[in-house]
């Protein structure tokens, strides 16, 4: 696939929709639309798997607008402040959504979140015995309601989660993750 040419169609507050003009190795061309954030430094998030010392995932029940659902998800976040790193805006991020913080930020891996759709990558880190140190007021206009669980009871609670609630499955991916290289216990 080679993208000959792109043009923005749309630019927003937050996102532009771009269109690529592209070949495919059978000579086949078309146009692909995909967004692209303005507001993002580097790859652009941090997902936080955060474990207090007591043996609890910090996992997050948030309303998602585009989905007009509740998706339980990890504590995340964007790379959107000026020179700051990343290692810094998860910690950030896990502290204003949660209340809790960061010690150790341990890097698992990058993954692409939505490839079909953007070129956002998001940083994953473990962030293992965090502490909690209190919410600050909600200025957001994110509704994220903490959900902690112990990681003995995880794949239970995933497994029967509300009809009403999705879940974003980078949760047990990631997990399965860890436990193979030997972050967490199975």
């Amino acid at each position: 696939m080679k993208i000959t040419s792109q043009k923005t169609a749309y630019e927003g507050r937050f996102l532009r929709i771009v269109e690529k003009s592209v070949n495919n190795s059978r000579g086949i061309k078309g146009v692909w639309e995909s967004i692209e954030r303005t507001n993002v430094q580097g790859r652009g998030a941090v997902i936080i798997i955060a474990i207090t010392s007591e043996g609890e995932l910090i996992l997050e029940k948030n309303w998602r607008p585009p989905i007009e659902s509740y998706v339980i998800q990890f504590p995340a976040g964007l790379t959107d402040v000026p020179g700051e790193e990343e290692k810094e805006a998860a910690r950030r991020e896990l502290l204003e959504e949660t209340g809790y913080l960061a010690g150790e930020l341990i890097p698992v891996m990058s993954v692409p979140l939505a490839p079909a759709l953007a070129a956002t990558h998001a940083m994953h880190y473990f962030a293992p015995g965090v502490e909690f140190k209190g919410k600050t007021a909600d200025k957001d206009i994110e509704e994220i309601e903490v959900v902690k669980i112990k990681l003995a009871h995880v794949a239970d609670y995933l497994l029967n989660l509300p009809p009403d609630v999705e879940l974003d499955l980078r949760v047990p991916g990631i997990l399965w993750i860890m436990q193979k290289r030997g972050l967490i216990q199975e």
